[in-house]
């Protein structure tokens, strides 16, 4: 059974790492479509994907820290 408290293990850090990563990463592709819009129709289901990836990452990085990062014990 996992110990409830597990920021310092280093499987929890590179969730952790990897959820970051996956919102930073469609963030700046969010701000480039938003700079630079498509002229074709794809560009809404492109931006509903990246608004996607974050959502997902930042749900991941919640349930994380909701059942890993019990400070409390």
């Amino acid at each position: 059974m996992a110990k409830n408290h597990q920021t310092e293990n280093p499987l929890f850090k590179a969730l952790m790492q990897q959820s970051a990563a996956d919102i930073s990463t469609a963030f700046a592709s969010l701000v480039i479509q938003f700079d630079n819009p498509s002229t074709d129709g794809s560009i809404i289901k492109g931006m509903q994907h990246q608004l996607d990836v974050i959502a997902t990452a930042e749900k991941r990085i919640e349930t994380l820290n909701n059942h890993f990062n019990n400070t409390q014990i």
